[in-house]
């Protein structure tokens, strides 16, 4: 592993409380959490390229709301370890059952668990959504998927490349399958570019702020009440992260088209619905040119008990309205638990 002198990264740019869980085959994978760790209702959040598993920034509505709060660190990003190379990615969900083994003491049987993920990050909650009892015991408690400005599955969405930009074809399109050297020549040339923290910050705000349109100005603005943050901490957030997420190896990013192109070990298309309704949330961004809205629609036609929720903005319109819809779909999902135990109980004495 390619490895920064930890001097070279200041402790100011560390995430605070990160834990650390050592898994079964010696790898480490790195998290946070937040809200009620003793709750029984969990949602996991997986987070996208070029970020780490940081929950820091302290909501308190789900504490409110009595959810436990966790947010891992892919593999090959940040102080996770990387992923095996002899290991079907399909196999990912089973670090999350080691993790909750440990944090919930093996009681798995009352869980009720929400898998989310943003962009890349998507690809992991689907693949935990669908997988098998084999693999990750818990998929019989997880209640919904949400996916936000996320990506479809390749091996089975033909046309994923509709809509995708030139930068994202040549990114993670077929040619970085064919000619993995391009993806190595752009996350050096992205490498040496975020050596230093401060041309970290220029980009974050060149790339993305000083490029808002009016609506998702609004978006800021509201965000900014209720957070009571300044955009500016929001920069100062997205650059540590995009730092840390490869201060330590590529391989994180390298994997990337690998694992896109990859068998996640379901087709959407073919999974059952299932007695207990597991819903599904696709959140899209009408102008998002990187997790495009073909293949929002694609998830959206696929999964069984699947709806579509459009927002304005771009590929970052989630991160500003992200709690808004967390809190708002499991508040629903509580009452619908609620509303069907009502149900039974009722049948049950008549």
């Amino acid at each position: 592993m390619e490895q920064l002198a930890s001097s070279s990264i200041s402790s100011e740019l560390q995430v605070s409380n990160e834990k650390y869980f050592l898994l079964s085959d010696g790898r480490q994978l790195a998290y946070t959490e937040q809200g009620d760790t003793d709750s029984n209702k969990i949602i996991i959040f997986f987070h996208g390229a070029f970020c780490v598993g940081d929950c820091s920034n302290e909501n308190d509505c789900y504490q409110e709301i009595g959810y436990h709060f966790i947010m891992p660190t892919l593999p090959g990003w940040g102080n996770s370890s990387s992923w095996p190379k002899n290991q079907p990615i399909s196999n990912y969900p089973n670090d999350i059952h080691q993790l909750l083994s440990s944090l919930k003491k093996n009681n798995n049987k009352n869980l009720r668990i929400v898998v989310a993920g943003g962009s890349y990050g998507s690809v992991y909650a689907q693949i935990c959504f669908s997988t098998s009892t084999d693999i990750m015991p818990e998929v019989t408690n997880v209640q919904s998927l949400i996916v936000l400005s996320g990506f479809s599955p390749f091996k089975y969405h033909k046309k994923h490349t509709d809509g995708m930009s030139w930068s994202s074809y040549f990114a993670i399109g077929s040619p970085s399958i064919h000619f993995p050297f391009i993806s190595k020549l752009v996350g050096s040339l992205i490498r040496k570019k975020v050596r230093n923290i401060e041309e970290v910050k220029n980009f974050v705000r060149k790339k993305f702020f000083d490029k808002m349109g009016d609506d998702e100005k609004v978006n800021l603005r509201k965000w900014e009440e209720d957070n009571n943050k300044s955009a500016e901490w929001a920069i100062d957030m997205m650059s540590r992260n995009i730092y840390l997420s490869i201060s330590k190896t590529m391989t994180g990013f390298n994997e990337m088209p690998r694992v896109l192109h990859s068998d996640w070990g379901f087709d959407p298309k073919k999974l059952s619905s299932s007695p207990s309704k597991r819903t599904v949330l696709i959140v899209a961004a009408q102008g998002d040119e990187i997790s495009h809205m073909e293949m929002s629609t694609y998830l959206v036609e696929s999964y069984p008990n699947a709806e579509l929720k459009i927002i304005s903005g771009g590929h970052l319109g989630t991160f500003f309205e992200f709690d808004s819809i967390m809190k708002t779909w499991l508040i629903d999902i509580d009452k619908e638990d609620t509303e069907k135990l009502q149900l039974n109980e009722q049948a049950s004495c008549s």
